[in-house]
């Protein structure tokens, strides 16, 4: 009997991810906020000044940091537009956004542009394609990167 309840468990998973439940404990909504004029392409929770934010960023390349005690965004700044993905570093002051258009840009939280990594040609030379996907290293400031192309970077600062 107890083999046949757990097939039906592991059916109940295989089915497409619109039938999985979303909350398998209890949950409670945070907050809700309708800011962002485009698709949200990422969300992600960091610890800021000693309490948590949400951080989120759209296609546009709007980005919004968010407290749950405020009834709107804390902050917004603009970084690129055709944002694909966005990655936040844990404990740096470090943003990446990834476009479509083969460039990431790096950001502090305040919206201060860093650097931006663009492609280039070249014998060699580090190409990069559309960026698909961003992650940072919880650590260390790297970032992993990949592309629609099938190529994965990794881009840090040089050890001494």
């Amino acid at each position: 009997m107890e083999e046949s309840a757990s097939k039906q468990v592991w059916s109940d998973y295989s089915e497409p991810a619109t039938r999985a439940p979303i909350c398998v404990t209890s949950c409670r909504g945070v907050g809700s906020w309708r800011e962002h004029q485009a698709f949200v392409v990422s969300a992600e929770l960091r610890a800021v000044g000693g309490h948590t934010v949400a951080v989120t960023g759209d296609q546009k390349g709007d980005v919004k940091l968010w407290d749950a005690r405020r009834p709107s965004s804390v902050r917004t700044f603009h970084t690129v537009s055709d944002v694909m993905t966005m990655a936040v570093h844990p404990t740096a002051d470090l943003l990446a956004c990834g476009s479509v258009n083969q460039y990431i840009s790096l950001y502090t939280l305040t919206g201060e542009s860093l650097n931006t990594i663009r492609y280039h040609d070249g014998f060699m030379g580090q190409r990069i394609g559309p960026v698909s996907c961003l992650a940072f290293h919880p650590v260390r400031v790297a970032l992993a990167a990949g592309s629609t192309d099938s190529l994965v970077s990794v881009y840090g600062l040089p050890r001494s």
